[in-house]
Formats: structure tokens, C-alpha cells, sequence
């Protein structure tokens, strides 16, 4: 008891509950700081060894040492009945009681404010390849993507897609942290030896916030019998999660099985080169489904991913792609109508043969759904057609899907980014760019710099294209966004050269008829092409070719069913204002009154979708502006559009369609302010540009943009 008195009066114990709590607040706060700055995962273990031999010395220290107003002394020279150990022990007892008070609500932030993932959840991650030859590497990645089909499949159960769980593959990283940036409860990982003939598949399923095995075998059989091994081990993970979760599952989906074993490795070298998206890998794809198809003419699965595959060439015109895919779409779906692939290669055909009738499409894709509930890259695709539709809630609702069976998708996450900032949710966009930068910091930067271009600043988001060349210089998405931006500051040559022109990049230049002329030679390349056809519409109508656009645009109005859409690809509000100009002029007032309360219908769903932010392609205040001055409503409809072009809306400044717009001398006003800001931001542009080109190593200005520059330095 002597002992235990005198470890009290000294304080030992409450340095022990004092240091404890200490650690458990760093070791917290270091969790949080590893996971957002992606630190090595080894500075955890370290942190916690630190602590854990500073424990004993903060004990012993205590023995030792007292604290007193004059400072830190011996103990022994404290004087017996000194009110210093008391004071001592008071100031610990604050400390520990205001670091208790630190842990409960720490712990009640992680539990109840930070939602945990969703307990019927798994990811399945790239089975790691053990054969010793990396050109097997396909195999390993296949029976891990057949495995996670599977389960997909399951009602109950949110499986994370195959591009978000294999980004982790050959990264040093504990399975706690994957889950963690998945958002599941479950992981699924294992070992694919392939020798020869024989393969050895090793799976284990692990419990992510425990960090426990819940299950895990190892299988050597014959290559001859994989269909049955993958059918084995989904059967026992199946089983395993029914009796932890609780999963009403009648009976385990199966693997596709092909006819033979040859024609199912094609089929997963085909797989594993479509996923990485590049040239190359799809064209090499496309080959390899041809080869399963030539071995077993009736792999329904195989047809199906050739289809989607063959869409994605980029080498084909739109004709060309239909025409070589439309029997493999077909031939999936008269094998096996079950297959959620077919479903959804035929729904993506559709849209490549220019269905209009996108209620049959989305039907494809429902389907696809209802069979596969985990099938991400269907719910980013219903996405886009929910909006063609209108349908915008409904299509933020499967973005929002999207994200969460594939959070680490680059197009769907700057899908995800867009629609918020649409949305005006500015704080939920830019904590999204924040975990964005980890995933892909090219695109990042664009979105960053998009999103600070907000209000009118375009020459922001030109150096935010620029910035993701310069981060990513094997991809060349930047090209296509670059045109119309230089174009949008009045860089001509630049918007001209830096890709291919486009007829919009030259309407925006004020180039109506070089616009035609671009949209008639694209057409002449491709005339079977719908598309095509339609690409013609609006620079015809731009260019008062009202005659000609006619047809054109009306087959669009009358194959929309009615509907306008903020989306280009159906008919939208600037069609809608085209096809007005060609029915007043022939004096036809009842099709305009239609037109009309269709933009203003899109405006009401717009607003009630939260979609209200003004960017430079698009505002919801132009169209209900435009909508009310071809209404009759002056004012209130020049209002309208002052707000948009103050907000950052680009308008088009040379179409003949608007040209009643244009004449009225209360546009005159907007068209200065969009010209000011127009000279303003090139003028931004060029002083960083023609200067200190930060982009040098990659693009330059084209010759005589920068000479006023080089003047004025003399150089």
C-alpha cells in the first residue's frame, strides 16, 4: 500500500490516464492526416511505436520530476508537505479531463457525424498475379473481374466496380485504407498461380474495420475446370456473407461459361486491354473478342463486349461502328437475353444508330440494371440520357449512384463535380476537386480552374486545360476543350490549331459560314450518319439558311416528342430558338406558341432540379431570358439575359436566328459587357502567356499573338 500511496503522490497514475489519452487523440489525428495527404502507410506503425516506448519514459519521468512555479524540479528537492504536488495533480486532472472530453467527442464525431460504410458491401480487389510471367497478368485480373460479376449481382450487396477496386493494384496499401476510400465493409483479395495446366487460386474475405478473416480457402485444380473453381469460390464468399449479413440469396449467380478454355482466355485478354481505355487497348480488345467469338461462335458475352468495344473505335465513323456492331448487339441478345451486357450493348447501340426514342433505350439499360444492380458504368449512362430527357433529378440520382459504386472513376467523379457545381453546391464541388486531385491531378487542375472560372473568369479555365496537358501529356482530352475556350477569349488562331475546328468553335469565332461549310464536309464523309445530318441544323440556321435547316430541324423538334432538354444532343434551347426564327418568317405562330411553352417547361424542371448556376455554355437564366423576349416580355426578358452574361454565359454573337435580339438597342449593353469581358480575359491570358509562358515546354501562342508583348520588353 506504501507503494501504491506514494505512485499517487506523485503523480505516476495520472501521467499514465494522461499519456494514454494523448496517444489515442494522436494516433486518431494521424489516421486522419495519413488518409488525406495519401502518406506511406508505415508512418502509422511508427507513430504508435514512438508512444509506445515514450510511455514508460513519461512514467518514469513522473517518478522523477515535479512541476513547480519555479519550473520542472527532482522530486527530492521538493520539500515534504509542499502544495506543489497538489498543484501538480490539479493541473493534470485539467488536462486529462479536457482531453477525455476531446476523445468523446472524437469518438462521437467518427461514430455518429462520419457515416460508416454500408455493412452489405464488398470490394473485390485485383487478384495478384503469381505465375511469374506478367504476361499473365490478364488471367489474374479476369477470374478477380468474374468473381465481382458475380456478387454484382446480387440485390443486397453494393459491389465497387472493377475500375475503382483494381486501382489499387500493386500499391502497398492495407486493407483498412482501401475500404476506407471504397466505402465498404468487406474486401475480397487473393493469388492467381497459373502453371501450365494447373491453377492455384488463393481468396480470403476480410473484414475491413477489424481488419479479421471471415473467410478464406485455397483451390489447385485443373485449368479445364476455372468455370467450376470461380463457381466454387463464389458459392463459399456467397455463403459466408449470407450467415455474417443476413442476405436473402435463393441461389448463387454462376460465371458465363464459354464453350472452351481458349476461347475464355481471349475473352480476358480482350477484358483487360478494354479497360484501360486507350487507342490501342480497345483496338486490341476488339481483336481479341473476335478470336473468342471464332473459337466458340456462341459466346453470347463475348459478342456483347465486342459490340460495346467496336462502338468505342475512334477510327470509324459513326456508320461504320454501327454497322460492325449491330450484329454482335443482336447475336448477345438472341443467345442469352439475361445477360445484363447485352442489354447494355444494345442500348448503346441505339443510341449510336440515332434512336431518338431514348425511353427504349433507357428500357435497355433498366434491364441491364435489374440484372446486374452493381453495373456502374450503366448508371453513368442512364445519366446522360435522363438529361437528354430532361429528366434532370432523375439524372443527378444515377450520377449520384455511379459515385458510389465506382468512386474512383475519373469520368464519373468530374461527372459527379459538374452537376454540383450546376447545382450551385460550390463547397460539396470543391471537397470533391479536393479527393479529385488524388485520383487523376490533371483533370483536377481543369476542374479547379473550371470551377474558379465561375462568374465570367475564362481564362482561368484556359490555364486549366493547359495545366492538365502539362500533367498529363500522353492524353489528349485537353484538345477538344482548348478550342472553344481560346475561342471564348477571342484567340482565333489558337482555337484553330490547337485541334481539329469544330462548327461550334466557328459559330463562337463569328464564322457562320465557315461553320456550314464544315458541317456540309463532315456530312458529305459520313452520309449515312444522322448525326451528321443534325450537325448541320444549327450552322445552317446560324447562317440564315432557314430553307435548308428547316427539315432538319424539324426532324429533330418532332423526334424529341416535344421536349426540350439542356443537353445538345437531342434538341435544346438554341434549337428551339432557331426553329422559331424559320416559323416566324413563313408566319406559322401556333408551332412558335408550342416551341415556346416547351423552353419554358425546360426552365420550370431546370429550377426545380436545382440546376441554376450560370457557366459559360450554359445558363438557365439566358433560356427563361430568351424564352420571355421571343414571348414578347422585353424587359423582363433583357433582364434575364444581362444577369446570364454578367454571370459568365457565352452568347453567340453572330447567328442569324437572333438577329431580333441582337437589333434591340437594350441588347446593346450586354453585347459590350460580354465584349469587355471577352478583351479582359484574353488580355489575362496573354500577360501570363507572352511572358513567362509557363506552358512553353508544350504549347506556344501562334505567331503575332504575342508581338505587342515582345514590343513593349524590347525584345
Amino acid at each position: 500500500m506504501g507503494m501504491v500511496s506514494e505512485l499517487r503522490r506523485r503523480n505516476v497514475f495520472r501521467m499514465a490516464v494522461l499519456y494514454a489519452v494523448a496517444a489515442w487523440l494522436i494516433m486518431q489525428v494521424a489516421e486522419v492526416i495519413i488518409g488525406l495527404a495519401n502518406l506511406p502507410e508505415w508512418i502509422g506503425p511508427t507513430i504508435l511505436g514512438v508512444l509506445a516506448v515514450g510511455f514508460p519514459i513519461a512514467l518514469i519521468f513522473s517518478w522523477f520530476y515535479e512541476l513547480t512555479p519555479e519550473g520542472i524540479s527532482l522530486e527530492k528537492d521538493v520539500k515534504p508537505g509542499d502544495s506543489t504536488t497538489h498543484v501538480t495533480g490539479r493541473r493534470m486532472d485539467f488536462i486529462v479531463i479536457s482531453m477525455l472530453a476531446a476523445a468523446v467527442i472524437l469518438f462521437a464525431y467518427d461514430k455518429w457525424w462520419i457515416s460508416p460504410p454500408p455493412e452489405k458491401s464488398i470490394a473485390v480487389l485485383a487478384f495478384e498475379n503469381m505465375s511469374g510471367d506478367p504476361e499473365q497478368e490478364y488471367f489474374s485480373d479476369g477470374i478477380s473481374e468474374e468473381l465481382l460479376n458475380v456478387l454484382a449481382q446480387i440485390p443486397e450487396l453494393t459491389v465497387i466496380s472493377r475500375s475503382s477496386a483494381f486501382s489499387f493494384k500493386g500499391q502497398d496499401i492495407s486493407i483498412r485504407k482501401v475500404a476506407k476510400q471504397l466505402n465498404v465493409a468487406h474486401v475480397l483479395e487473393g493469388s492467381v498461380r497459373k502453371m501450365g495446366n494447373r491453377v492455384r487460386i488463393t481468396a480470403q474475405l476480410i473484414e475491413a474495420r477489424s481488419d479479421s478473416h471471415v473467410w478464406s480457402e485455397t483451390y489447385d485444380r485443373k485449368l479445364d475446370d476455372i468455370f467450376a473453381i470461380q463457381d466454387e469460390i463464389s458459392a463459399a464468399i456467397v455463403g459466408a456473407l449470407k450467415e455474417k449479413l443476413g442476405l436473402q440469396v435463393e441461389a448463387v449467380p454462376r460465371v458465363i461459361a464459354a464453350a472452351n478454355s481458349e476461347a475464355h482466355e481471349a475473352y480476358l485478354r480482350g477484358r483487360y486491354l478494354m479497360v484501360q481505355r486507350t487507342r490501342a487497348g480497345i483496338e486490341g480488345a476488339v481483336r481479341e473478342f473476335n478470336i473468342a467469338i471464332a473459337l466458340d461462335p456462341d459466346y453470347a458475352l463475348a459478342h456483347a463486349e465486342l459490340a460495346i468495344a467496336t462502338l468505342f473505335l475512334r477510327d470509324l465513323t459513326d456508320s461504320e461502328a454501327t454497322a460492325r456492331a449491330t450484329p454482335h448487339a443482336e447475336r448477345a441478345m438472341a443467345l442469352d437475353p439475361t445477360l445484363a451486357e447485352a442489354h447494355a450493348a444494345t442500348g448503346w447501340l441505339l443510341w449510336f444508330q440515332s434512336n431518338l426514342n431514348l425511353e427504349e433505350i433507357l428500357t435497355h439499360f433498366r434491364q441491364a440494371i435489374q440484372i446486374n444492380p452493381n453495373y456502374a458504368i450503366v448508371y453513368n449512362w442512364m445519366a446522360i440520357f435522363f438529361n437528354e430527357l430532361g429528366h434532370y433529378a432523375e439524372g443527378f440520382a444515377a450520377i449520384e449512384t455511379a459515385v458510389r459504386l465506382d468512386p474512383l472513376s475519373i469520368p464519373t467523379r468530374q461527372n459527379y463535380i459538374i452537376q454540383l457545381t450546376l447545382r450551385n453546391r460550390l463547397e460539396e464541388a470543391d471537397r470533391e476537386i479536393e479527393k479529385f486531385a488524388s485520383i487523376a491531378p490533371g483533370r483536377a487542375a481543369t476542374l479547379q480552374n473550371w470551377r474558379t472560372s465561375l462568374g465570367g473568369e475564362w481564362a482561368n479555365e484556359v490555364m486549366g486545360d493547359l495545366d492538365d496537358w502539362r500533367i498529363t501529356p500522353g492524353q489528349a482530352h485537353w484538345r477538344d476543350g482548348l478550342s472553344p475556350q481560346f475561342a471564348a477569349i477571342g484567340l482565333e488562331k489558337e482555337a484553330l490549331t490547337i485541334s481539329e475546328p469544330s462548327p461550334i468553335v466557328l459559330r463562337m469565332l463569328g464564322r457562320a459560314g465557315d461553320a456550314v461549310a464544315l458541317a456540309e464536309a463532315r456530312l458529305a464523309e459520313d452520309p449515312d450518319s444522322p448525326w451528321s445530318r443534325y450537325d448541320l441544323g444549327m450552322p445552317l440556321a446560324g447562317a440564315g439558311d432557314y430553307v435548308r435547316a428547316r427539315p432538319i430541324l424539324e426532324e429533330r423538334w418532332q423526334r424529341s416528342d416535344g421536349r426540350i432538354s439542356r443537353y445538345c444532343c437531342l434538341f435544346d434551347a438554341a434549337d428551339a430558338a432557331a426553329l422559331i426564327a424559320v416559323y416566324r418568317e413563313a408566319g406559322e405562330d401556333g408551332e412558335v406558341r408550342e416551341l415556346l411553352a416547351a423552353m419554358r417547361d425546360d426552365v420550370r424542371r431546370l429550377r426545380e432540379a436545382g440546376m441554376i448556376r450560370s457557366i459559360q455554355e450554359f445558363s438557365v437564366d439566358y433560356e427563361e431570358g430568351l424564352a420571355a423576349y421571343l414571348s414578347g416580355e422585353r424587359e423582363s426578358g433583357l433582364a434575364l439575359i444581362a444577369k446570364a452574361v454578367e454571370d459568365g454565359f457565352f452568347i453567340l454573337p453572330n447567328e442569324a436566328y437572333l438577329q431580333v435580339l441582337y437589333d434591340d438597342p437594350g441588347f446593346a449593353p450586354i453585347r459590350e459587357s460580354q465584349e469587355a469581358r471577352q478583351a479582359r480575359e484574353r488580355e489575362k491570358f496573354l500577360a501570363v502567356v507572352c511572358t513567362d509562358n509557363p506552358y512553353a515546354d508544350y504549347w506556344q501562342p501562334a505567331e503575332g499573338t504575342c508581338e505587342r508583348f515582345a514590343a513593349a520588353s524590347g525584345k
